[in-house]
């Protein structure tokens, strides 16, 4: 790759990595340990013997094994107490957790093997999923299921887990949506702007960018207004996380009817040109040596965002908790996405987040969905809630949810019922590969290897024949 892109998501590094990592067997708490030597297969060449400590599930009920991909100790801790709740109130069935690092490659392999786990939650790019149909259809299990009511579901996040009509993968855990323009009230009042009238268009957010941006006596960048590709800004296609920018200009990229791109729209030469436009300013290679100075997103202290060395950001419902611990001594602010000038005041919205799945060759199926049924509850949702401060998939949790915990939470369990467009997660099943491009391309733009009009072109093109390479019947 070229020395002067910038710093690409960790989570597209996973999805285009090969699988090699072992995977950690979690322990469980005042239960027998029992040790278990096992052969870890090491870039399918090197084999080493291991020991992993594995809990001794009760003999009367039938384990299933639950891999997930979120990892770190917030999030383990978390996914370990939804086990252990699910344990406690099931006479029949014990679930065994297991944090699997690059989990998206690993599960494909493991299918593939025939002997996967039972059941998957978690940091895949699901529609590659959907469109292999290499897990079970849910149809017939929600629609008879007496925990799950498809009406609590918001219907884009149901729709997001649908190819070609039929249902694989089910909501919970983390599963809400995803878009918010957030900013720093010290660094807007710093600059002279109004904090209580955000920008509403993308040449008004611009302004901001202009006024907020700070240099030292060198150029380089002290203070950057906006990163229109920092943290939900760069997302996408999705699922888990949907397009930011097409939302925002009213484009549906992906026409899942049709199976048709429409990276050859003016909107989204459009979309390109606008994003070239903040990074010229800032000057998008002062931006790559910003970017090797300071992290992206919110959870870090030391991201640009928290640090408070950058004003504005988009980002998800899980940033006024982040940011409660990354940076409790600001003050920030949330409004809905700028649009262009002709979309003026559209208040958009997405649906995003993770699917529970069941794969084929799984040892026990129905057993698997009685665990993710449990997922979607509102006491899982408690759980989640208050270690992570994710949101869950059921709308009535989310309308009794006490947003005063954390500031601005409000705006994104408003926007969920004062949104004029609710966008799906479009479940494309090239999703990894158009992710790729979608970087590239806005790369090409901004280093002025491409104009915005053949870049757009380029990408329509290679995206389509991907799909005609992987998916022939589908081109």
């Amino acid at each position: 790759m070229s020395s002067k892109r910038l710093s690409r998501r960790d989570f597209m590094r996973l999805m285009a990595g090969a699988a090699g990592a072992s995977v950690l067997a979690a322990c469980q708490p005042k239960t027998v340990i029992v040790k278990e030597t096992v052969e870890v297969e090491k870039e399918k060449i090197v084999k080493e013997t291991v020991v992993v400590e594995k809990v001794a599930a009760p003999q009367e009920k039938t384990t299933i094994q639950w891999w997930h991909g979120w990892g770190g100790m917030t999030g383990v801790n978390a996914m370990q107490a939804v086990a252990d709740a699910f344990n406690l109130q099931s006479d029949a069935i014990y679930v065994e957790r297991l944090q699997v690092d690059s989990v998206h490659q690993k599960y494909l392999t493991a299918i593939a093997g025939g002997d996967p786990p039972d059941v998957e939650i978690g940091n895949l790019n699901y529609s590659e999923f959907w469109a292999r149909q290499v897990l079970y259809e849910m149809d017939d299990w929600v629609q008879t299921s007496s925990v799950i009511d498809v009406s609590d579901f918001l219907p884009a996040a149901l729709d997001g887990a649908k190819w070609m009509g039929k249902m694989y993968g089910l909501p919970c855990i983390e599963s809400s949506i995803r878009f918010a323009f957030s900013y720093n009230v010290a660094l807007i009042e710093g600059a002279g702007l109004d904090p209580d009238n955000p920008p509403q268009t993308w040449d008004e957010a611009f302004e901001w960018h202009v006024k907020t941006t700070k240099f030292d006596s060198a150029g380089n960048i002290e203070i950057l207004g906006f990163d229109p590709m920092d943290a939900m800004g760069g997302s996408g296609p999705g699922p888990p996380d949907p397009f930011f920018w097409p939302p925002s200009f009213g484009l549906t990229w992906w026409e899942k009817e049709a199976n048709k791109f429409h990276f050859d729209d003016e909107r989204f030469v459009t979309i390109l040109a606008t994003i070239k436009k903040f990074y010229d300013h800032a000057g998008v290679e002062k931006m790559s040596g910003y970017r090797s100075s300071y992290g992206t997103w919110t959870q870090s202290p030391t991201a640009s965002f928290p640090a408070g060395v950058q004003a504005m950001i988009v980002n998800g419902p899980w940033q006024p908790g982040e940011l409660a611990h990354s940076s409790p001594d600001n003050t920030f602010k949330y409004s809905w996405g700028p649009t262009p000038s002709d979309r003026e005041g559209t208040k958009f919205q997405a649906t995003g987040g993770h699917y529970g799945s069941i794969p084929q060759g799984a040892g026990h199926p129905e057993e698997a969905f009685k665990f993710l049924e449990f997922c979607t509850r509102g006491e899982v949702q408690d759980i989640v809630f208050d270690q992570t401060g994710w949101l869950g998939p059921r709308i009535s949790w989310n309308e009794t949810l006490d947003v005063s915990k954390y500031a601005g939470l409000d705006f994104y369990i408003n926007s969920i019922t004062e949104a004029d467009e609710m966008w799906p997660s479009a479940g494309c099943p090239i999703s990894s590969f158009v992710g790729q491009q979608w970087w590239n391309t806005v790369d090409a733009v901004n280093f002025g290897d491409k104009a915005p009009e053949q870049a757009a072109t380029d990408m329509q093109n290679l995206c389509t024949e991907e799909l005609r390479n992987q998916f022939p019947e589908l081109a």
